[in-house]
């Protein structure tokens, strides 16, 4: 039931929808490139802070001993 109500919705949309018109210029295009790039910065980032983490989660690397 939620699926077909969902199809029926995006059918209606796709019939229903006109034409945009729209320009994307280059200045458009360089932004989108940066916000890739930033985004796979930042997604570098949050790796190489939880790298030992993650190892341990994995199983790559015994859990230090907190505790003698």
């Amino acid at each position: 039931m939620y699926f077909a109500t969902i199809l029926a919705a995006a059918w209606l949309l796709l019939v229903t929808a006109t034409p945009a018109y729209a320009y994307l210029d280059p200045g458009s295009g360089g932004m989108i490139v940066q916000l890739l790039l930033g985004g796979l910065a930042g997604a570098g980032v949050l790796v190489r802070l939880f790298w030992n983490r993650v190892r341990k989660l994995v199983g790559l690397e015994k859990p230090d001993d907190e505790m003698p």
